[in-house]
């Protein structure tokens, strides 16, 4: 008796959502396989089931489309007009939720520091991630600067969770939404 179809698919996914979870939350250093695992409800025997390595699994983590699967949560709110969505996107980016949880945020903003020790194969996903993110910021508009737009984003949140003073944290936060949609209406 064996496990039900798409039983190994669906597993292989609670690791790979529990390892986004952490790793937003605590980066890729501050959680080994044994705690993505624990927070999988698995054992870490499991993992190799399903992948050769740690770097294997922030592969995964990171091939999935996750500009795409930021944008479906917008588009549920009956956000579609590409416009609204790069708002709503900024508005969220540089938040206070996004710097209170990262836990349901971008990995951009804790992978930053680490991805200069990470192996090539995860760097190569986390460029590939930053062009779509800073394209899809750009749009068609060639003046506009999406990578400046995406750099500001990040630090900007980064710093947000640093500070220990809720005052310049917001305002490290709303001074950075300014500038990022300046950057990106420019013509």
């Amino acid at each position: 008796m064996g496990y039900p179809q798409g039983h190994k698919e669906l597993t292989r996914q609670r690791i790979v959502e529990a390892a986004r979870k952490l790793w937003k939350s605590e980066g890729y250093k501050g959680a080994g396989i044994d705690r993505v695992m624990k927070e999988a409800g698995l054992t870490r025997g499991g993992f190799y089931a399903h992948f050769k390595s740690k770097d294997d699994l922030l592969d995964e983590v990171l091939c999935e489309n996750m500009v795409r699967d930021g944008l479906a949560h917008f588009e549920a709110q009956g956000i579609v007009d590409l416009r609204d969505q790069k708002e709503a996107v900024i508005d969220w980016y540089l938040g206070e939720g996004h710097r209170d949880h990262p836990e349901e945020g971008c990995l951009l903003t804790t992978l930053t520091q680490e991805a200069t020790r990470l192996d090539q194969k995860p760097r190569k996903r986390l460029t590939s991630l930053v062009t779509r993110f800073a394209r899809w910021l750009k749009g068609e508009d060639e003046k506009s600067k999406g990578y400046a737009a995406l750099s500001l984003m990040v630090g900007a949140v980064t710093l947000s969770r640093m500070v220990d003073d809720e005052t310049v944290s917001e305002r490290i936060l709303q001074e950075a939404r300014v500038e990022v949609k300046n950057l990106l209406s420019k013509s």
